[in-house]
């Protein structure tokens, strides 16, 4: 065993370069993997945080559909001895009282009264100051907006004025703009006690909310109060931890693994190369070891120990730069997001899975020259048999097989995607013949003897070159399917709100709206129309698995605004009245589980209720985490009676800003939100938008990762023609010749790939944008910008990789190299 492992490590240190840029390659493949792994446990760990936070450790909560409700509604649960804490709370919309040139608008708060700011079912991480009961408590970006520190004085118009006690992170509950222009649109959420709400409003025993733990099960005390509640204006819910409406990020945790995935796929093909080439290489000292007695095991041990050997260093050096790279990914992902989010690295699990895939994707792509290298054949070998004319021969049929896959792109289906991937790869030494000959025409021209040379020795080793190529082509057309993505999904969401949105302004308000509101607005300038919009919310629901979910059901007729496009057959509104039925956006219908025809269990106002889903369809309310009633239904069986959200269409959008003021101004004692449908497009694409930089970082690395292939593959091919080059030393060629051709031969490998990358991306992109699972949601259109830079940097950094191997052929002795014959 010792004698096996003293072979491997001699083999090793007898290429050093080349073990060099094979170790790099797993090294950048494991931190990557690392990276992308963490990102993916840390940012859904960042997320389920906050809605912890949010939910705290309350198991109930009571509300109500018209603003308040009274305390005596609620006297049982506080009465009843397996109820162990409660917590009453009160909004109030006020305004801040700012100096400055402000708008009502931005100056907006919702002030929530608490009755007790330390109580258990809260959760408000102080940065500064204390929750101390005597002054309100403000949230970090606030606080700096405000500029307004521990013990200053915040004063709110024709209410009274508070010092601030405690300024605490970022949490749902206080979810705040943390700039002026989102002010605009978001009113500011400040908590106070509630005894100064009260003590300001003048409104006594009254509530907005009640949230409540209980000691033991508390299902029983659960279905007693949706009894008692039934036919007032308060209800009761579970209390569930669940953040799908208000976060759609499952395609970001796609990005992670598919950027993973990618980067362990190209390092290991960047192992298998070398190891290939390796055990070429090395058929006559494996023909000689087996002809003095050494098995074909024995054989394929040695190489399996050298690539355990390279998988160990590339792992232990690897996954520690994976954690650093992780965290600095984490921090420029958290800046795409609204608000100032703080994370912890979720480190452990990731570096145990990064710890095994590192040491098991080097081996796992090298098993066939591993197999390989144990059957080599003594006698064939020693004879020298000549394969070209069989390798030869394999050009043609894998050109045929590569065309009959590439006919795939015609195919609406997901195969369609691992065919053209496949067709790609197998064709890809007639794409490097091909430019070859074309630059060996254009060199003619301008008498560049080197550059001819360059096009014949990329020939020479085909197979190997192809390979490279390959690597950077397939990393380059991952990056570009998913920047198309990030580029079409702007388009793709503003196209789905305006159809969706069902008017152009919406108007939110604290109180349900009086037949006077609506007369008063309908007479504004440009407004033509005025609708309302009833949303039940929160309400809980339970999946197929029985799973508490939350999200919310709003109320369609066939005369009101339109809330949702149909995903499948064509849903008729008078379906929806027929019996308890609903329709489901296709995230909630996702996250449920069921089939059309099957029940989903609400617990209404009414109490627990099946419905039948009798359709999905896609909406922008809340990226499609929703539900939809017969406006009837909801009022008469659901138990929902209130309206707080209008939907105006104007004649002019240009007069948005005018009508938003003139809403402040007129409803500003109860209205809390005024959102354009300008606004809403801009708030769900800027986040989307922020993620394409994120992709041209990933796009750099991936290609500087593929280019580590390329210089390791212009090392071996130099290295194996060391006597070659030493003769054309000998005869007359320049050091700067024989750079040049080593430069050329980068160029080409590297804009092979660009090419083949650049195309294939094109043909990922059609499949993708015909397919009818995206439901025209991503038009054919290139990222012309990612295209540009795969192209500088794929031939920057191939020629970068060139001159390393450029280098080393320039120090070559003449007398030395010739020796090497």
């Amino acid at each position: 065993m010792l004698s096996i492992w003293r072979i491997s490590w001699r083999n090793m240190t007898q290429n050093k370069k080349r073990v060099f840029f094979t170790l790099l390659a797993i090294i950048l493949g494991t931190s990557f993997f690392t990276s992308m792994l963490i990102a993916d446990k840390t940012t859904n760990d960042v997320f389920n945080y906050y809605e912890q936070m949010y939910v705290a450790n309350a198991d109930y909560w009571v509300l109500s559909d018209d603003h308040t409700f009274s305390e005596k509604l609620i006297s049982p649960i506080q009465d009843d001895p397996s109820v162990s804490n409660t917590l009453l709370a009160l909004d109030k919309q006020a305004f801040f009282e700012l100096d400055g040139n402000y708008s009502l608008n931005e100056r907006s708060v919702r002030i929530t009264g608490v009755s007790d700011q330390t109580s258990p079912l809260l959760t408000l991480p102080v940065i500064e100051g204390n929750l101390d009961n005597d002054g309100i408590v403000l949230t970090q970006a606030v606080a700096t907006l405000l500029e307004v520190g521990v013990g200053d004085v915040v004063r709110f118009s024709n209410l009274g004025e508070a010092k601030v006690s405690a300024i605490v992170e970022y949490t749902q509950l206080l979810a705040s703009p943390n700039n002026w222009e989102r002010a605009a649109s978001t009113s500011f959420r400040v908590m106070a006690p509630l005894h100064m709400v009260r003590e300001w409003t003048g409104i006594e025993d009254e509530i907005s909310y009640m949230r409540f733990q209980t000691s033991d099960d508390g299902e029983e005390l659960f279905h007693s109060m949706q009894a008692q509640f039934r036919g007032t204006n308060a209800y009761i819910e579970p209390v569930v931890a669940d953040d799908l409406q208000s976060n759609d990020i499952g395609g970001l945790y796609t990005f992670f693994y598919l950027i993973a995935g990618l980067s362990i796929f190209i390092s290991g093909f960047i192992v298998f190369n070398m190891i290939y080439t390796t055990v070429i290489e090395r058929k006559k000292e494996f023909a000689i070891m087996k002809s003095l007695g050494y098995t074909q095991f024995a054989v394929s041990k040695v190489v399996l120990t050298e690539i355990l050997l390279l998988s160990l260093v590339g792992t232990i050096v690897g996954v520690p730069i994976g954690i650093w790279l992780g965290d600095l990914f984490m921090k420029a992902l958290l800046s795409v997001f609204e608000f100032d989010m703080v994370y912890t690295l979720n480190w452990m699990y990731p570096m145990i899975v990064s710890i095994i895939i590192g040491l098991l994707f080097p081996i796992v792509f090298s098993l066939f020259p591993i197999y390989y290298a144990g059957k080599t054949s003594i006698l064939l070998t020693l004879k020298e048999v000549d394969f070209r004319d069989i390798i030869q021969k394999q050009f043609y049929y894998r050109g045929i097989v590569s065309i009959g896959l590439l006919l795939f792109v015609f195919i609406d289906h997901p195969i369609s995607y691992a065919a053209t991937l496949l067709g790609v790869i197998l064709i890809f030494p007639w794409i490097i013949i091909g430019l070859s000959k074309v630059i060996k025409s254009i060199s003619k021209f301008f008498l560049r003897f080197p550059i001819t040379l360059a096009t014949q020795n990329v020939y020479q080793q085909i197979n190997r070159n192809s390979n490279t190529a390959v690597i950077l082509s397939i990393g380059i057309s991952i990056i570009l399917l998913l920047g198309a993505a990030v580029a079409a999904a702007p388009e793709g969401y503003e196209k789905e709100i305006r159809h969706t949105f069902g008017g152009d302004i919406r108007v939110t308000s604290e109180t349900p709206w009086s037949d006077e509101d609506l007369s008063t607005i309908a007479s504004y300038n440009t407004v033509t129309n005025v609708q309302t919009l009833t949303e039940a919310t929160p309400i809980t629901w339970e999946t197929i698995n029985g799973e508490r979910r939350q999200f919310s059901v709003l109320s369609v007729n066939e005369n009101g605004p339109t809330l949702f496009e149909n995903a499948q057959n064509h849903i008729q509104y008078e379906n929806l009245r027929e019996e308890p039925s609903v329709l489901l956006g296709n995230r909630a219908f996702n996250e449920w589980g069921g089939s059309i025809g099957q029940r989903i269990l609400m617990n209404t106002p009414n109490g627990e209720q099946f419905f039948k889903v009798i359709g999905v369809v896609k909406s922008s309310h809340y990226a499609g985490y929703v539900a939809f009633i017969d406006e009837t239904n909801m009022q008469n069986i659901f138990g929902w009676t209130n309206s707080f959200d209008l939907l105006l269409t104007v004649s002019n959008r240009a007069a948005n800003d005018s009508i938003r003021d003139q809403l402040w101004s007129d409803f500003g004692g109860h209205l809390s939100k005024v959102q354009t449908v300008e606004d809403e497009i801009k708030s769900t694409t800027s986040a989307v938008s922020g993620m394409n930089e994120l992709l041209l970082v990933m796009l750099i690395l991936i290609i500087g990762l593929a280019s580590v292939g390329t210089a390791n593959t212009l090392l071996m091919n130099t290295l194996e023609r060391i006597s070659e080059i030493g003769t054309m030393r000998a005869i007359g060629f320049t050091k700067e010749q024989v750079r040049n051709m080593i430069l050329s031969e980068g160029v080409i490998i590297g804009l092979s790939g660009v090419i083949g990358g650049i195309g294939t991306g094109v043909l990922l992109i059609f499949i993708t944008s015909k397919s009818e699972l995206m439901d025209g949601f991503m038009s054919f259109q290139l990222p012309v910008f990612d295209m540009m830079l795969s192209i500088i940097a794929g031939i920057s950094l191939s020629l970068c990789a060139a001159y390393i191997s450029s280098r080393s052929v320039s120090k070559m002795d003449i007398q030395t190299s010739l020796k090497e014959g």
